[in-house]
């Protein structure tokens, strides 16, 4: 079941990282009475945030300023007036809030989420956050000669769609297309245990959605 992002619930911050975000603080304060109350019924929370948002997003940075800035505790961070006219005095890391590396991108991003999540033990939560995005996976089942994937920026634009076409699989243009992406997921699931050899983040998801599911008696 999909919560966030989806058009029914609404949010003018659109359906990125900034739409969770944005979800997650609306419902913190009643999460666990909020998903009691939900038909189908649901088992557990999942939260995907991809860990370039934390390379490339200042704003997130705003939970945890480095700097000094005139719109602290003024600004909505996910709706910055500074930000938008390109003179946000935050740093992109590395700096004081995260060195820049994909474990540390990853911990920040975990500790924003925990914010507003999992605040009663009550909540089944599982947070999963793709180094550098869900790309990377698929980079991963594809790509047999590749190392240290998880340190690749951007490897939708740089590998995967750089060309027209990946592997046999038409990539048309930039944007992630929803059948050539599903296309190339297929792969990802046929071969999840090479992805989780090559992507830590892949491996830990696993586990936590493993662990969730003894913990809680899931069926």
């Amino acid at each position: 079941m999909w919560l966030q992002p989806n058009p029914v619930f609404g949010t003018d911050l659109g359906a990125g990282w900034k739409g969770v975000i944005h979800w997650c603080q609306e419902h913190s304060d009643y999460l666990y009475e909020y998903l009691e109350g939900m038909t189908p019924k649901v088992n557990f929370l999942i939260v995907q945030m991809d860990a370039d948002v934390a390379r490339c997003e200042k704003e997130i940075y705003c939970y945890n300023l480095s700097t000094d800035c005139r719109g602290r505790g003024i600004e909505d961070p996910l709706n910055c007036s500074i930000a938008k006219n390109k003179l946000c005095p935050q740093q992109l890391p590395p700096n004081a809030v995260c060195s820049g590396e994909p474990d540390d991108r990853v911990k920040y991003l975990q500790g924003v989420l925990n914010t507003y999540l999992c605040r009663n033990d009550k909540v089944k939560c599982v947070l999963t956050i793709p180094c550098d995005a869900t790309d990377s996976w698929i980079l991963a089942a594809f790509e047999d000669d590749i190392a240290n994937i998880e340190k690749i920026d951007s490897p939708w634009d740089t590998i995967i769609a750089r060309k027209k076409d990946y592997h046999g699989i038409r990539i048309p243009g930039k944007n992630k297309a929803k059948r050539p992406y599903s296309l190339l997921i297929e792969k990802v699931c046929d071969r999840w245990d090479v992805v989780k050899e090559k992507c830590p983040q892949a491996l830990r998801f696993e586990k936590d959605i493993k662990q969730a599911i003894e913990s809680f008696d899931i069926d």
